[in-house]
């Protein structure tokens, strides 16, 4: 597999999901059950990102954390494979999005964009089956790639990637875009995954991008990582990888909470 480097949002909040209990939602467990590092449950979401990516030989995963989720007992990775905890220090994370966190990564003294490596930067909350890593792993651009699910629900709920079906470039993303005027002439290739690749072509672009949104966009640290990928899909250096029939999951509520824990987790385990 051709992943050098891995980069797990985990500063957010979770206020969504709150109702589930005190835990930041990156250390909440798939099972449902109490968090145990050294027995056979309690794997977080954190703990299943390290083993999956180390499983595939990913040799470098960075968690950006926020005060409470820094430095918290996870699993050791494989062998082969080092973790290194970034914090993001924002007070009042109300205020800091994804993108913030990205930024924390690319400032740190880790040297993750090196223009060598090819970098995945992922959210923290979503489940999937290891294959899908090698849908976004195998993709034949030589540009940075956003990964889809192309079997995908009629929705404006959730994010979804438009562009050049083609070409699989991708010019833009977001939500409530389905059957709206702004894509009218666009190819919706399905729902992101929150999974993307930067390519070391791009490494240049993806600090350029970051630090614009963080000075100049509307949101500034609120931006969003879609927001940093959005710049990218501005000039053109974004393809897209997709998968159909593959298990995934993001997990933003209390009942998809239940659903992943006691639906998708045993399916998504039997594949591991």
């Amino acid at each position: 597999m051709n992943i050098d480097k891995a980069v797990i949002l985990a500063a957010g909040l979770g206020n969504r999901i709150s109702k589930v209990g005190s835990t930041p939602k990156p250390l909440l467990t798939l099972d449902g059950a109490p968090a145990a590092p050294s027995g056979p449950s309690g794997v977080t979401f954190l703990d299943w990102h390290i083993d999956r990516l180390s499983a595939a030989g990913v040799r470098e995963i960075y968690l950006v954390g926020n005060r409470r989720t820094f430095e918290a007992p996870l699993r050791p990775a494989r062998p082969g494979t080092t973790v290194r905890w970034i914090l993001n220090p924002t007070d009042d994370l109300s205020r800091s999005g994804s993108g913030h966190s990205a930024s924390f990564a690319w400032k740190s003294e880790h040297g993750i964009l090196d223009g060598r490596s090819r970098v995945v930067l992922m959210d923290a909350d979503i489940l999937y089956e290891p294959a899908v890593l090698d849908a976004i792993a195998e993709a034949p651009s030589r540009s940075s790639v956003t990964l889809v699910c192309s079997a995908y629900r009629e929705s404006n709920e959730e994010v979804m990637v438009f562009g050049h079906a083609a070409e699989r470039r991708a010019v833009m993303h977001g939500k409530g875009l389905l059957r709206s005027r702004l894509t009218g002439t666009l190819d919706c290739f399905g729902e992101a995954t929150g999974i993307v690749l930067f390519a070391p072509e791009d490494h240049a672009l993806v600090a350029d991008a970051t630090e614009w949104c963080m000075r100049y966009s509307t949101a500034k640290e609120r931006s969003e990582h879609e927001d940093i990928t959005q710049r990218m899909m501005n000039v053109d250096r974004v393809g897209v990888a997709s998968f159909a029939d593959l298990l995934f999951m993001e997990c933003d509520t209390p009942e998809e909470y239940e659903q992943l824990t006691t639906e998708l987790y045993p399916r998504v385990l039997a594949k591991a």
